[in-house]
């Protein structure tokens, strides 16, 4: 009998604290609905409602894993989850490119292609202040003759999909110049075939012990939106989320990004640098943080290995097609990258450090790291001479007539 009395206790002392959760549960989800609609009426939105989506004009392509949205056109508000500091209108023409339609060259024309990822997509600033089409009109001007700079920068690309765009597709513009714009998180990008939070996965190649390069998870499938898959130097599929970063990451999709609340406490420390960076990386298995603030990619040197292959086969190809080749980056940069290998192996590498250097600060955002229109300008002007010099020099050589 006293067992029996002791084991009724025990389920009822277990029953009383699960009543107990469960209305403290209710009682915290009432408060948070609450301050939620305390919020709404006060005229707080939530994070998205705010900031443009990571995937705005983005579309599945099975190629590259994702691109441009033909046609699309917006506003490019951001970044998140700081205090907005760019709101960008960004047109995206037929052939899934940032800026207007490209026309058949006049006579005499010239044709540059810029690749690279969102340094070159640039939609944190207007079109007309974006560093292609600055640098158009300066050649322009400078030669005497129509030149067009072809934007074919997009956001998240790492040398891989940029690479395949042009084997694929830009190349059929006939570019006379192509200059590739190498980004630090190319390295770490190249191996990655899904990053948490993207819509989308990407292709990746491999590269053997002798150098050559095969594409692999092409055509790109679906991945679930809270994973994280990479390609490693032994060619096999690693999967990088935990339990905890899926559970992160399905929190911030459901809950958080459409959340008044969230983006009211988010914006109450605008102030705390670090506690903003540490808010943003959550939930990316790939990145490390760095206390100053630097992001720090998780690469290795098959990396970097793998993305100046990448480089050196771009450079090929264009050669091929009977175009110059550049590779422009910032100094350290492209350093770790090992950037005198490729200059060994016949590349031309520009480092951007006459633009950088002390005034870093005054020539991008200041949370974000991108360009800002100062930053365009002086990138246009620092390009222009180069790149006229080049194009005069092929003009010279008989080469400009493709």
């Amino acid at each position: 009998m006293s067992q029996s009395r002791s084991g009724f206790a025990s389920r009822s002392r277990g029953l009383d604290l699960m009543l107990a959760v469960l209305l403290a549960t209710v009682s915290i989800a009432v408060v948070l609905g609450l301050f939620e609609l305390a919020l709404r009426l006060a005229g707080y939105r939530a994070i998205y409602e705010m900031y443009s989506k990571p995937s705005i004009f983005w579309i599945y392509d099975p190629l590259l894993g994702w691109s441009h949205q033909p046609g699309a056109s917006g506003e490019y508000v951001g970044p998140r989850p700081w205090p907005v500091e760019f709101r960008a209108r960004v047109d995206i023409n037929s052939l899934g490119l940032r800026g207007p339609e490209i026309e058949p060259l006049p006579p005499g024309g010239r044709r540059i292609m810029i690749l690279g990822d969102s340094m070159v997509a640039g939609f944190e600033v207007s079109y007309e202040k974006s560093f292609t089409a600055l640098l158009e009109e300066q050649l322009s001007q400078s030669l005497g003759t129509s030149v067009q700079v072809v934007n074919a920068g997009v956001r998240g690309y790492g040398t891989d999909q940029s690479y395949l765009y042009y084997r694929e597709r830009g190349r059929q513009l006939r570019p006379e110049f192509v200059v590739f714009f190498y980004s630090g998180n190319d390295p770490v990008d190249n191996t990655t075939l899904h990053e948490m939070r993207r819509p989308f996965g990407k292709p990746a190649f491999t590269m053997d012990p002798g150098g050559s390069l095969k594409l692999v998870g092409s055509p790109v499938p679906q991945y679930p939106m809270c994973s994280e898959y990479r390609v490693t130097s032994r060619f096999e599929l690693e999967r990088l989320d935990s339990a905890l970063s899926r559970g992160v990451c399905d929190a911030e999709m459901t809950l958080f990004d459409h959340s008044a609340l969230f983006s009211f406490a988010t914006l109450l420390v605008p102030w705390n640098d670090f506690l903003l960076r540490r808010l943003y990386y959550v939930g990316n298995p790939h990145l490390s943080f760095d206390p100053n603030g630097a992001r720090q990619d998780a690469s290795d040197e098959y990396s970097y290995r793998l993305t100046r292959a990448l480089l050196l086969q771009t450079g090929h190809e264009v050669a091929q097609d009977g175009a110059g080749y550049m590779v422009i980056g910032e100094r350290e940069q492209l350093d770790g990258l090992g950037a005198q290998r490729l200059r060994s192996a016949g590349v031309e590498v520009v480092d951007l450090e006459p633009i950088e250097g002390a005034s870093r600060q005054e020539i991008r955002f200041r949370r974000d790291g991108h360009y800002n229109e100062v930053g365009h300008k002086r990138l246009a002007q620092f390009l222009a001479p180069l790149l006229q010099r080049r194009l005069e020099a092929r003009s010279q050589s008989g080469t400009a007539a493709r």
